[in-house]
Protein backbone atom coordinates (compact mmCIF):
# COMPACT_ATOMS: atom_id res chain seq x y z
CA UNK A 1 0.00 0.00 0.00
CA UNK A 2 1.34 3.14 -1.00
CA UNK A 3 -0.79 5.44 0.74
CA UNK A 4 -2.30 4.67 4.17
CA UNK A 5 -4.72 8.21 4.12
CA UNK A 6 -6.23 9.10 0.96
CA UNK A 7 -7.79 12.77 1.34
CA UNK A 8 -11.04 13.57 -0.76
CA UNK A 9 -12.55 17.18 -2.08
CA UNK A 10 -15.78 17.20 -2.11
CA UNK A 11 -17.21 18.82 -5.22
CA UNK A 12 -15.69 17.82 -8.47
CA UNK A 13 -14.34 14.30 -7.19
CA UNK A 14 -16.96 12.83 -5.14
CA UNK A 15 -19.63 14.18 -6.03
CA UNK A 16 -21.23 16.54 -9.24
CA UNK A 17 -23.42 19.16 -7.01
CA UNK A 18 -22.82 21.59 -10.36
CA UNK A 19 -26.36 22.16 -10.81
CA UNK A 20 -27.12 23.01 -7.08
CA UNK A 21 -24.24 25.14 -6.81
CA UNK A 22 -25.08 27.29 -9.99
CA UNK A 23 -28.56 26.99 -9.11
CA UNK A 24 -28.02 28.69 -5.74
CA UNK A 25 -25.44 30.79 -7.03
CA UNK A 26 -27.82 32.45 -9.91
CA UNK A 27 -30.76 32.90 -7.15
CA UNK A 28 -28.53 35.02 -5.05
CA UNK A 29 -27.61 37.10 -7.98
CA UNK A 30 -31.23 37.78 -8.79
CA UNK A 31 -31.55 38.84 -5.69
CA UNK A 32 -28.90 40.83 -5.26
CA UNK A 33 -29.81 42.19 -8.78
CA UNK A 34 -26.45 41.34 -10.55
CA UNK A 35 -26.57 40.11 -14.18
CA UNK A 36 -25.82 36.31 -14.29
CA UNK A 37 -22.70 35.23 -16.16
CA UNK A 38 -23.47 32.49 -18.58
CA UNK A 39 -22.31 28.41 -17.30
CA UNK A 40 -18.76 28.91 -18.31
CA UNK A 41 -18.17 31.63 -15.54
CA UNK A 42 -20.70 30.35 -13.28
CA UNK A 43 -18.62 26.29 -13.21
CA UNK A 44 -15.96 28.16 -11.99
CA UNK A 45 -17.55 28.83 -8.54
CA UNK A 46 -17.50 24.94 -8.31
CA UNK A 47 -14.49 24.89 -5.88
CA UNK A 48 -13.08 28.25 -4.81
CA UNK A 49 -14.99 30.16 -1.50
CA UNK A 50 -17.98 31.79 -2.45
CA UNK A 51 -17.13 35.67 -1.37
CA UNK A 52 -13.80 35.14 -3.30
CA UNK A 53 -15.74 33.97 -6.34
CA UNK A 54 -18.39 36.57 -5.83
CA UNK A 55 -16.07 39.15 -6.17
CA UNK A 56 -13.83 37.70 -8.75
CA UNK A 57 -16.52 36.95 -11.22
CA UNK A 58 -18.72 39.60 -10.42
CA UNK A 59 -17.12 42.23 -9.34
CA UNK A 60 -19.16 42.22 -6.23
CA UNK A 61 -17.57 44.74 -3.23
CA UNK A 62 -16.83 42.73 0.29
CA UNK A 63 -20.24 43.60 1.73
CA UNK A 64 -22.16 42.79 -1.51
CA UNK A 65 -20.44 39.76 -1.67
CA UNK A 66 -21.25 38.66 2.21
CA UNK A 67 -24.71 39.51 1.39
CA UNK A 68 -24.84 37.04 -1.32
CA UNK A 69 -23.20 34.05 0.74
CA UNK A 70 -25.93 34.67 3.12
CA UNK A 71 -28.62 34.57 0.78
CA UNK A 72 -26.90 31.51 -1.87
CA UNK A 73 -26.22 29.21 1.86
CA UNK A 74 -30.18 29.60 2.38
CA UNK A 75 -31.15 28.58 -1.17
CA UNK A 76 -28.76 25.86 -0.84
CA UNK A 77 -29.99 24.64 2.34
CA UNK A 78 -33.65 24.42 0.34
CA UNK A 79 -32.85 22.89 -2.85
CA UNK A 80 -29.76 22.90 -3.69
CA UNK A 81 -27.64 20.60 -1.27
CA UNK A 82 -30.13 17.70 -2.55
CA UNK A 83 -29.37 18.64 -6.59
CA UNK A 84 -26.22 16.36 -6.57
CA UNK A 85 -25.05 12.79 -8.10
CA UNK A 86 -22.03 10.38 -7.31
CA UNK A 87 -20.04 10.25 -9.78
CA UNK A 88 -19.75 6.68 -11.67
CA UNK A 89 -17.61 4.05 -9.88
CA UNK A 90 -17.07 6.56 -6.92
CA UNK A 91 -18.90 4.44 -4.21
CA UNK A 92 -17.00 1.19 -5.32
CA UNK A 93 -14.04 2.94 -5.34
CA UNK A 94 -14.29 4.25 -1.69
CA UNK A 95 -15.54 1.31 -0.54
CA UNK A 96 -12.52 -0.59 -1.96
CA UNK A 97 -10.11 1.69 -0.19
CA UNK A 98 -12.08 1.49 3.03
CA UNK A 99 -12.36 -2.54 3.15
CA UNK A 100 -8.22 -2.83 1.69
CA UNK A 101 -7.77 -0.65 5.15
CA UNK A 102 -6.74 2.65 3.93
CA UNK A 103 -8.37 5.67 6.20
CA UNK A 104 -10.46 8.12 4.29
CA UNK A 105 -11.31 11.59 4.93
CA UNK A 106 -12.54 14.33 3.54
CA UNK A 107 -11.11 18.17 2.80
CA UNK A 108 -13.55 20.86 1.67
CA UNK A 109 -14.54 24.23 1.41
CA UNK A 110 -18.25 23.11 2.22
CA UNK A 111 -19.60 23.76 5.36
CA UNK A 112 -19.04 21.01 7.72
CA UNK A 113 -23.14 20.53 7.85
CA UNK A 114 -23.37 20.05 4.45
CA UNK A 115 -20.63 17.66 4.11
CA UNK A 116 -22.11 15.61 6.70
CA UNK A 117 -25.46 15.56 5.12
CA UNK A 118 -24.10 14.33 1.38
CA UNK A 119 -22.23 11.66 3.08
CA UNK A 120 -25.16 10.73 4.91
CA UNK A 121 -27.82 11.04 2.16
CA UNK A 122 -25.08 9.46 -0.31
CA UNK A 123 -24.80 6.34 2.15
CA UNK A 124 -21.15 6.33 2.38
CA UNK A 125 -20.53 7.80 6.28
CA UNK A 126 -19.26 4.63 7.75
CA UNK A 127 -16.19 5.03 5.17
CA UNK A 128 -14.87 8.22 6.23
CA UNK A 129 -13.03 8.72 9.73
CA UNK A 130 -12.61 12.34 9.36
CA UNK A 131 -13.91 15.04 7.36
CA UNK A 132 -12.98 19.03 7.33
CA UNK A 133 -15.51 21.06 6.42
CA UNK A 134 -16.19 25.11 7.38
CA UNK A 135 -17.98 27.11 9.76
CA UNK A 136 -20.83 28.81 8.73
CA UNK A 137 -18.81 31.96 10.26
CA UNK A 138 -16.14 31.78 7.67
CA UNK A 139 -16.32 34.32 4.97
CA UNK A 140 -13.03 32.10 2.99
CA UNK A 141 -12.10 28.84 3.37
CA UNK A 142 -8.46 27.74 3.70
CA UNK A 143 -8.16 24.35 2.17
CA UNK A 144 -4.39 24.15 3.78
CA UNK A 145 -6.39 24.14 7.19
CA UNK A 146 -9.07 21.56 5.65
CA UNK A 147 -5.97 19.45 4.44
CA UNK A 148 -4.47 19.40 7.94
CA UNK A 149 -7.49 18.90 9.87
CA UNK A 150 -8.83 15.84 7.72
CA UNK A 151 -4.81 14.49 8.29
CA UNK A 152 -5.18 11.15 9.37
CA UNK A 153 -1.96 9.49 8.97
CA UNK A 154 1.20 9.51 6.47
CA UNK A 155 1.93 8.89 3.99
CA UNK A 156 -1.12 10.65 2.80
CA UNK A 157 -2.68 11.35 -0.97
CA UNK A 158 -5.05 14.20 -1.64
CA UNK A 159 -7.86 13.80 -4.58
CA UNK A 160 -8.68 16.86 -6.23
CA UNK A 161 -9.63 18.58 -9.15
CA UNK A 162 -8.45 22.49 -8.94
CA UNK A 163 -5.24 24.49 -8.34
CA UNK A 164 -6.05 25.07 -4.70
CA UNK A 165 -5.79 21.11 -4.29
CA UNK A 166 -2.39 20.73 -5.86
CA UNK A 167 -0.63 23.90 -3.78
CA UNK A 168 -2.58 23.32 -0.85
CA UNK A 169 -1.53 18.97 -0.32
CA UNK A 170 2.09 20.24 -1.72
CA UNK A 171 2.27 22.65 1.18
CA UNK A 172 1.13 20.43 3.47
CA UNK A 173 4.01 17.45 2.43
CA UNK A 174 0.74 15.57 0.91
CA UNK A 175 0.85 14.56 -2.58
CA UNK A 176 -2.00 14.57 -5.01
CA UNK A 177 -4.03 12.90 -7.18
CA UNK A 178 -5.86 15.06 -9.78
CA UNK A 179 -9.57 14.03 -11.00
CA UNK A 180 -9.37 15.26 -14.81
CA UNK A 181 -13.38 14.34 -14.85
CA UNK A 182 -14.02 16.92 -12.04
CA UNK A 183 -14.22 20.74 -12.66
CA UNK A 184 -10.41 21.70 -12.97
CA UNK A 185 -8.63 21.99 -16.52
CA UNK A 186 -5.28 22.49 -17.63
CA UNK A 187 -4.98 25.82 -16.56
CA UNK A 188 -4.83 24.23 -12.83
CA UNK A 189 -1.84 22.07 -13.44
CA UNK A 190 -0.06 23.60 -16.02
CA UNK A 191 2.61 25.39 -13.30
CA UNK A 192 2.22 22.95 -10.08
CA UNK A 193 1.88 19.39 -11.87
CA UNK A 194 0.26 17.06 -9.58
CA UNK A 195 1.95 13.52 -8.96
CA UNK A 196 -0.77 11.49 -10.67
CA UNK A 197 -3.50 12.32 -13.15
CA UNK A 198 -7.09 10.45 -12.51
CA UNK A 199 -9.68 9.73 -15.40
CA UNK A 200 -12.23 8.06 -12.99
CA UNK A 201 -12.31 7.20 -9.85
CA UNK A 202 -11.31 3.91 -9.80
CA UNK A 203 -8.11 4.74 -10.80
CA UNK A 204 -6.94 5.52 -7.57
CA UNK A 205 -7.09 1.66 -6.69
CA UNK A 206 -3.63 1.18 -8.71
CA UNK A 207 -2.41 4.08 -7.42
CA UNK A 208 -2.95 3.23 -3.70
CA UNK A 209 -2.57 -0.13 -3.81
CA UNK A 210 0.07 0.04 -6.45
Amino acid sequence: MRYSNVIFDMDGVLIDNSAGIMHSVRYALGVLGVPVPGESVLRKFIGPALVWSLRTYCGLSETDAERGLKIYREKYVAEGINMYRLYDGVYDTVKALADGGVKLSVASGKPQVFLDKILETSGMTRFFERTAGVDFTEKESSKAAQIRRALVSRPALMVGDRVFDIDCARGERVDCAFAKYGFGDESDYAEHKPEYFIDKPGDLLGIVFG
